[in-house]
C-alpha cells in the first residue's frame, strides 16, 4: 500500500479509536449548567415575586374588601366593580387614557417615524444635533418637565400667554389648565412633545439598520422619498413599529407623573386618567378596597389592548415579511 495512502488512513483510524463521551458525564454538564441558570435568575425572580407578584395578589384579593386603610376590612364581594362599572369618573378618565394614546401612536410613533427618515435619509450632517435636542425632553424629569410647562400655561404671567401679546394676539389668551375644553388638549401637547424624542431615537436606529442597497435599487426605479418611505423604509422595519405602537399604547394607559402635576386630573375630573383617579381614590378619599378594583381593571384592560394590538398587526406584518 503506498506510503501516503496509509497516512491518509492514519488519523481515521485514530479518530474512530476515541470513545464517545459517557452519557453520566453529559448529563452532569447540563445539570450544572441549569443549576447555574437557575442561581442567575434567582435574584430577578425574588425581585419579580417581592415587588411586583406579591403586591399584584395582594391588590387583587383587597378589591373584594371595602377598607379605609385603618378599619378592620369588611368582605363585599363584586360590589367595588359593579360600582365601577357605574362610576362616570372612572369612564371619563378611561377616555382619556385611549385619547393619549391615539395621540401617541400618531403624534409620537407616526411623527416620530418621519423625523426619523428625514435625519437618517434626506439631511443626515444634522442628525447628531438634532437627535441631541429631541431626547432632551426625555432625560429631564416628568415632574420637572410638568412644573415647567404649568409656569408655560400660566393664564396671568405664563409665557405662553405672553407671547400671543406680544405679538398682538392677546384676545386668544386663555386660562389653559383652567379650562374643562382647553386642559386636555394642553396636557396632549405636552405629553407628545415630552416623548417624541424617544421614538424619534428608536426609528433613527431602526432605518440605519435598513441595507443600503435597497435603497439604491429605488433610487436607480426613480422613486422618490414619499414612495420610498412608504414602499420600503415602513415595510422593511415593521417589526420596529408594531414594538413602538405597543410601547406607546401601553405607555399611555399607565401615565401618571405629568398629569398630576400639571393639572391633578382638574378641572373638574377633565383631565382624570385612570391611575390619577385611582390615586385619589386610594390616598384622598381613603377607599383601598375601591381604589384596589381601579387598579386592577387598568391592568386588565391594558392587556387586552395590549393582545389586540398585537394581533391587529400580525397579518400585516406577515404579508410585509413575504
Amino acid at each position: 500500500m503506498p506510503t501516503s495512502t496509509r497516512m491518509a488512513e492514519a488519523p481515521a483510524a485514530g479518530a474512530s479509536a476515541i470513545p464517545p463521551a459517557p452519557r453520566k458525564t453529559l448529563h452532569a454538564t447540563r445539570r450544572r449548567e441549569g443549576l447555574a441558570a437557575v442561581l442567575f435568575l434567582v435574584p430577578a425572580l425574588g425581585f419579580l415575586l417581592v415587588f411586583v407578584a406579591y403586591p399584584l395578589a395582594n391588590a387583587g384579593m383587597l378589591s373584594f374588601f371595602k377598607w379605609d386603610g385603618f378599619s378592620p376590612r369588611e368582605w363585599i364581594g363584586f360590589d367595588n366593580f359593579t360600582r365601577l362599572f357605574a362610576d362616570e369618573v372612572f369612564w371619563s378618565s378611561l377616555k382619556n387614557n385611549a385619547l393619549i394614546a391615539v395621540a401617541a401612536i400618531v403624534f409620537q410613533v407616526g411623527l416620530g417615524m418621519v423625523i426619523a427618515y428625514w435625519l437618517v435619509r434626506v439631511v443626515p450632517r444634522f442628525k447628531r444635533t438634532a437627535m441631541f435636542l429631541y431626547v432632551i425632553p426625555v432625560v429631564i424629569s416628568e415632574i420637572c418637565i410638568g412644573l415647567l410647562w404649568q409656569f408655560v400655561y400660566n393664564p396671568y404671567f405664563g409665557l405662553l400667554n405672553g407671547f400671543l401679546d406680544l405679538i398682538g394676539l392677546g384676545s386668544l389668551e386663555q386660562g389653559w389648565l383652567g379650562d374643562r375644553n382647553l386642559a386636555m388638549p394642553a396636557v396632549l401637547v405636552v405629553m407628545n412633545l415630552t416623548y417624541l424624542g424617544l421614538y424619534i431615537l428608536l426609528f433613527v436606529a431602526a432605518f440605519q439598520d435598513v441595507d443600503e442597497s435597497v435603497y439604491e435599487a429605488a433610487a436607480l426605479d426613480g422613486a422618490g422619498h414619499f414612495r420610498t418611505f412608504f414602499g420600503i423604509s415602513v415595510p422593511m422595519i415593521f417589526s420596529n413599529v408594531q414594538a413602538t405602537v405597543l410601547l406607546a399604547v401601553v405607555t399611555s394607559f399607565k401615565t401618571f407623573s405629568l398629569v398630576f402635576v400639571m393639572t391633578r386630573g382638574g378641572p373638574n375630573n377633565a383631565t382624570d386618567v385612570v391611575s390619577t383617579y385611582l390615586f385619589k381614590v386610594g390616598f384622598g378619599n381613603f377607599e383601598a378596597g375601591y381604589a384596589s378594583a381601579i387598579g386592577i381593571a387598568q391592568l386588565v384592560i391594558t392587556a387586552v389592548v395590549g393582545v389586540f394590538v398585537l394581533t391587529a398587526s400580525r397579518p400585516r406584518q406577515q404579508k410585509a415579511v413575504a
